[in-house]
């Protein structure tokens, strides 16, 4: 996405999202919350991943119960395309 891009979808200035890009500025909190959503993240996600929040432990064991659920749904899948293969 081009800063142009994020700056409309924002309302973010595009020179002070250069300023950001090139760490001349930390963007503040307000900011993150701001382009959070076109950026694909939620506001909690982009807080987290800039230190203004801390992880906790329910996203250790949110991502390890969807590894699980992967893990499982492999099987499955793999083992219904065996049936398949043998009609």
């Amino acid at each position: 996405m081009s800063l142009q891009a994020l700056s409309e979808a924002s309302l973010v200035s595009t020179s002070y999202l250069g300023r950001v890009e090139r760490a001349e500025r930390r963007p503040s909190a307000l900011v993150l919350r701001q382009i959070a959503g076109p950026l694909g993240f939620t506001d909690e996600e982009l807080l987290k991943m800039a230190g203004y929040l801390s992880p906790d432990s329910t996203d250790d064991r949110i991502a390890k119960f969807r590894e699980s659920l992967k893990g499982e749904i492999e099987v499955a899948m793999g083992s219904l395309l065996e049936k398949v293969d043998t009609l």
